[in-house]
């Protein structure tokens, strides 16, 4: 289908009269999106004031660690969901008030997904979340967060400077804060470069003009895809929604090279480009301008550390007369004759298990489902079968977990974190890495690191682990390096892959010594979890940090139209990151899609009113 020319499309009156009836179809879509009827899913009455803190091990493992037997399996399920992410849960929760009976299965040993902890020696290590924006009360997110878990997760506000961009191998003394507030965050990189304020100008209105680019990437998918499709291909989605077009195309390298010629500038500007992994001439500025925005009001942190969220979620799951049950790997997608999916095949060592439900959702990411999960002449035949090599898969990570001697106070630490950089040029320096092979890189300086101390950003940590703290580094790391290994059963890899891992974890744990040098002498565990421990405990194929790709092309209209929560296969879909874009809100946000598409009911419709409800309600008081 050829895209009419937008020129064209402004003058001639026909099409004006196309505008404005597919505007009005819009509208009337989001008010009237479904007939309004019980039972409510969002309503200021599911928000309870939170409960005590549960922080005995034995009792959090019971909700967490419920292994699967067949005989825990509800009878006459409505929907089975494979994994436990956080939109697998928030899903789970959206349709067991509509009175659908869920059972989710998770192939770990632990519910969550990216929202598990684990605990060694003493000290407990978050996995995928670090720090989540725009968690302050009355905020959007935040009132839906406060839904799905009846308000039972406390997010504790971080430090004002959430993240520093440390800068210079190996002393780091070049530190940039990002603090919280809009004013603030504005004033203090005018601060930090007074001769920049033309450039800063230029960045603060693109980060306005980017909040209405994002409303054109969420039109895509609230819409029907005949309906979107339509106004995309006839020019009118771009009239609507130019910055979309704008920011969709352009990397941030181009952005940033338009607004200034200061390499420090830009390298600042640029660094959460780490947050999804795409390097900063591959990123479109629509993605960059939505991760700077979700922290302009600062990050948060759930008290009790991430695993929190999936403790105080199951029992809702539960009450609703679900399951969420571990330790079962998915093997198949059960299709029957007629192409529609109805089952999956749990794969146990004392034989597998058939589950059948109306309703197969899918939390495991595109490239896992359509690759690996469904039978391939099924999958071959679906429009999202291309999409898995057309968008590819994101990039891998390191991680090395450090467990230290000290509390927050004694260490003299902060709840915040560091973006560490060997130099300004940031992405010649990643490229030159990533091409060495592993044995080239271990006994070099990671580039660019992450540093996070979760014992600080939780209140409780002092409690359940008094005198000790903890830090993780994460770096970006090709799956190649350790591919060769994949196929070896974790902890029986060999002694070589363990060296690798440790001489590049010990490297990282002597990088983030220079950025804090009063941790010397305070190391009592560290341990490297690589990305082929991201494969066996997240089951992404490569050990992807977010899924498919994030890069220029993920946000291309008719690529981001066709990742929807409701696939091309009947009873077959999709939630998670996959369904809009990367991160733990965006991932929650997919559990409203998901929803949505299996009520066959625009539940968006009824969050707003609910959302607008409860910040009158909140004004009043």
């Amino acid at each position: 289908m050829v895209l009419i020319d937008t020129t064209y499309l402004v003058y001639h009156p026909l099409l004006w009269v196309c505008l404005f009836w597919g505007i009005f179809i819009y509208l009337l879509y989001l008010i009237v999106g479904y007939p309004r009827r019980e039972p409510v899913i969002f309503s200021k009455d599911f928000v309870r004031p939170p409960k005590s803190l549960v922080t005995d091990h034995a009792a959090r493992k019971k909700v967490l660690k419920q292994r699967f037997n067949a005989s825990r399996v509800p009878e006459n399920l409505d929907a089975v969901i494979i994994g436990s992410g956080i939109g697998a849960l928030t899903t789970a929760v959206l349709l067991g008030r509509e009175g659908k009976k869920v059972l989710v299965l998770e192939q770990h040993d632990q519910a969550g997904g990216c929202c598990h902890t684990f605990v060694e020696k003493g000290f407990e290590f978050d996995t995928g979340i670090h720090y989540v924006g725009e968690m302050g009360e009355g905020e959007d997110p935040r009132i839906l967060i406060d839904q799905v878990t009846e308000g039972q997760v406390v997010w504790i506000p971080m430090d004002e400077a959430y993240d520093t961009v440390a800068v210079g191998y190996p002393s780091y003394t070049l530190r940039y804060p990002m603090v919280a507030g809009k004013r603030n965050y504005f004033r203090k990189l005018l601060e930090m470069f007074p001769q920049e304020k033309a450039a800063i100008d230029k960045y603060t209105k693109f980060l306005e003009e980017n909040k209405w680019a994002c409303a054109g990437t969420m039109a895509l998918k609230i819409l029907p895809e005949f309906l979107t499709m339509f106004l995309v291909r006839s020019g009118i989605h771009g009239l609507i929604f130019p910055s979309y077009n704008k920011q969709r195309r352009t990397s941030v390298t181009e952005f940033l090279n338009s607004i200034s010629d200061n390499a420090e500038l830009k390298a600042v500007l640029a660094y959460a480009f780490g947050d999804s992994g795409v390097q900063p001439s591959q990123m479109s500025i629509l993605e960059y301008g939505i991760i700077i925005n979700h922290y302009m009001g600062g990050a948060y942190y759930p008290l009790g550390g991430s695993s929190e969220i999936a403790f105080q979620i199951i029992p809702i799951i539960e009450r609703y007369g679900g399951k969420v049950l571990v330790d079962c790997p998915v093997s198949e997608i059960l299709i029957d004759e007629a192409g529609r999916a109805v089952g999956v095949k749990v794969h146990k060592s004392s034989g597998d298990i058939n589950i059948h439900a109306k309703y197969i959702i899918s939390n495991a990411g595109v490239h896992t489902t359509f690759k690996y999960l469904l039978p391939k002449m099924v999958a071959a035949k679906s429009a999202y079968y291309p999409l898995v090599e057309e968008v590819g898969s994101s990039i891998s990570y390191i991680t090395t977990f450090v467990g230290l001697d000290g509390s927050t106070k004694e260490l003299g630490l902060k709840a915040g974190n560091t973006w560490a950089a060997h130099s300004f040029g940031l992405e010649q320096m990643l490229e030159e890495y990533f091409a060495l092979r592993v044995e080239e890189a271990v006994d070099l300086e990671v580039p660019y690191c992450f540093i996070s101390f979760p014992s600080t950003k939780d209140p409780s940590w002092e409690y359940k682990y008094p005198g000790k703290s903890a830090a993780i580094i994460i770096a970006l790391c090709p799956y190649e390096w350790f591919s060769a290994w994949e196929e070896q059963r974790c902890q029986h890899r060999g002694e070589d892959y363990v060296d690798l891992k440790e001489r590049i974890g010990r490297q990282m744990w002597l990088q983030c010594l220079q950025v804090f040098p009063q941790l010397a002498g305070k190391m009592e565990y560290i341990e490297v979890g690589t990305p082929i421990t991201n494969r066996h405990y997240l089951g992404y194929p490569k050990g992807e940090m977010c899924g498919l790709d994030h890069k220029l092309n993920r946000f291309s209209p008719e690529i981001f139209t066709k990742l929807r929560a409701k696939t091309d296969i009947p009873g077959l879909y999709l939630t998670g990151q996959d369904v809009v874009t990367g991160g733990f809100v965006s991932s929650l946000y997919s559990g409203v899609f998901t929803a949505s598409a299996v009520l066959n009911r625009n539940l968006l419709i009824n969050l707003n009113l609910s959302t607008r409800e409860i910040k009158a309600r909140k004004k009043m008081e």
